[in-house]
């Protein structure tokens, strides 16, 4: 009994280490996990949005009322640049990674925000396709693996449209599979 109840002790800190993580500001040179940063009672809690493409994100601290879930991450995002991240339904969680359904009115389909917010504007359609997939991906990525516990990069990321549908930009040359994660804009981007 003695030994159940120490596994379990143990188990429970476990978790809770997983819960716990530091704290990451704009501009730091590594990106850290926000798996907690409980601010002081009363504060709120705050957790880094990565916002930017390949390996070039800026860390952007922001406060939210209680644990953030995936789809308030989302909506955290899509607050500080001005991007429509119009979710289709709410994002799932499983064995599997997480998958974010957009609506078809996001800014996947609808475009630019007009005006751009000059410190999130990109270069075109195809620009803002992948600035919003791997914003998303590492923000979800991020704030769900503690990097002291594991590598963040390990959590798969879906994409998809509404009704289960594939995201693709044929005149890219790009589909995202329904049953692939999302590889990042490094592995899709063609030279043009």
């Amino acid at each position: 009994m003695k030994k159940l109840l120490l596994l379990l002790a143990l188990t429970l800190l476990a978790a809770g280490i997983l819960v716990l993580g530091g704290c990451s500001r704009r501009g730091e040179d590594s990106p850290s996990s926000q798996v907690s940063g409980a601010a002081p009672s009363g504060e709120g809690v705050i957790r880094t949005l990565y916002i930017g493409r390949g390996e070039d994100f800026q860390q952007v601290p922001h406060t939210f009322e209680g644990e953030p879930t995936p789809d308030a991450l989302i909506a955290a995002i899509a607050e500080e640049t001005g991007w429509n991240l119009a979710l289709a339904e709410p994002v799932t969680s499983g064995k599997g990674g997480m998958s974010v359904l957009f609506s078809k009115e996001s800014a996947l389909f609808t475009g630019f925000p007009d005006p751009q917010k000059e410190e999130y504007a990109v270069d075109g359609p195809q620009d803002l396709a992948f600035h919003i997939l791997d914003s998303i991906q590492r923000t979800l990525q991020w704030n769900t693996i503690n990097p002291q516990l594991g590598d963040p990069a390990n959590l798969d990321v879906y994409f998809a449209v509404g009704g289960n549908e594939p995201l693709s930009w044929l005149e890219w040359g790009i589909e995202l599979p329904l049953e692939e994660p999302y590889p990042g804009s490094a592995a899709l981007q063609r030279v043009e």
